[in-house]
């Protein structure tokens, strides 16, 4: 019985070891990510239908189809801006920034935000705009 759960201990612990990666890779298409989303709203990447919710990672040349009354918030990383889009709208997101359907630019707010980066440690808590007491 003894070796039976060792053997069980060491199989379970082999699983763990260096398969943990440090968090999502991103690629250099992706320019934003969804920092608010209320309503439905529509991601068209890579030629696919996809229902966007907080913290998705949006790529390069995405179309957005906001549905009426759906609000959505991105942060741009190349402008560190964030982008509020209302619907019924569509608009494409580009390394340059949000264009609405019509030709016209979005509405950029006034505020700021940190680009996305990949963490190297697991677990823990991550927060946004919260300073650090000493």
């Amino acid at each position: 019985m003894r070796m039976l759960s060792m053997m069980s201990v060491l199989a379970l612990s082999s699983m763990w070891v260096g398969s943990v990666e440090a968090g999502p890779t991103y690629s250099a298409t992706e320019v934003a990510y969804v920092s608010e989303v209320s309503g439905r709203v529509v991601a068209f990447m890579e030629g696919r239908p996809t229902l966007l919710d907080a913290l998705d990672v949006v790529a390069d040349q995405t179309r957005l189809d906001l549905l009426a009354n759906s609000e959505l918030r991105v942060c741009h990383s190349q402008t560190k801006r964030v982008f509020v889009l209302k619907g019924p709208l569509t608009a494409m997101i580009s390394q340059k920034g949000v264009i609405a359907d019509n030709g016209k630019r979005t509405i950029v707010s006034t505020e700021t935000c940190a680009a996305s980066t990949v963490s190297r440690h697991q677990g823990g808590f991550i927060s946004r705009a919260v300073s650090r007491a000493p």
